[in-house]
């Protein structure tokens, strides 16, 4: 158990983590926020945050009252006094094979001041093969980058409509998938896409659960996923560049 509470470094944050694993810890870590979500079993909420690594924390349920006021999404803070454990072999929404766990002792502050600078460009990008095979079997909640081709649904301009939308994604050559998007997911994407054409957009999306009906590979939207046209983005540059896309 540590003894002090301290800023660990970005390149001892994996080592001091495999330390502490299942001990409580009064050390500290700098962490960028990139959301809140809630995840799709034990009913507890969890968000991701970025050291040397992109990886996943939870709180218990009865806490996210308190805690969710405090994590702001894009902001820099400091995590106190906390449990580490092993991920669960479901539902995974990172590579990181440790978890984070908020307990009472918990605290957060945010960092104003002197924030270090972090690379929040972080996906857990999967192209067609290893969908294939996480396809029913809930293991991953993957992310995926790849070219829109067609945009199927009712309304589609009208950004607070919620019914299903689908929409089918090149993600390699000749490899077209069908994006499922459900309430949230749906309105928000009904949003991006109500002030222009984006057919032919290049996009990724975060935490889908990939399905096979109909001999049909279907990418299904969580309470989670958030969708990136920026293309400036690393994953949509490599991708353009891939595909050869102008």
């Amino acid at each position: 158990m540590a003894s002090s509470d301290v800023v660990v470094a970005h390149s001892a944050f994996d080592s001091m983590l495999s330390a502490l694993e299942y001990l409580p810890s009064s050390s500290s870590v700098v962490c960028y926020v990139f959301g809140t979500l809630r995840t799709l079993r034990n009913r507890v909420n969890s968000w991701e945050s970025r050291c040397s690594s992109l990886m996943r924390r939870f709180i218990p349920a009865g806490c996210s009252p308190y805690y969710r006021p405090l994590l702001k999404a894009g902001s820099v803070v400091r995590v106190s006094r906390f449990e580490v454990a092993r991920c669960t072999n479901m539902y995974k929404i990172t590579d990181h094979p440790f978890v984070i766990r908020f307990i009472p002792q918990t605290t957060i502050d945010e960092v104003v001041a002197n924030a270090p600078v972090m690379n929040v460009e972080k996906f857990m990008i999967r192209k067609f093969d290893p969908l294939q095979a996480l396809a029913n079997t809930n293991l991953e909640l993957p992310d995926v980058v790849g070219q829109i081709q067609s945009v199927q649904g009712s309304d589609l301009t009208a950004a607070g409509v919620m019914s299903r939308v689908v929409v089918r994604l090149m993600i390699e050559p000749m490899v077209v998938v069908y994006l499922s998007l459900w309430d949230d997911a749906a309105s928000m994407f009904r949003g991006l896409i109500s002030s222009g054409d984006r057919t032919q957009s290049v996009m990724v999306v975060t935490t889908v659960n990939p399905k096979i009906f109909g001999g049909n590979m279907y990418l299904n939207s969580t309470p989670a996923t958030k969708f990136y046209f920026d293309p400036a983005l690393q994953a949509i540059v490599e991708f353009t560049a891939s595909q050869k896309i102008t």
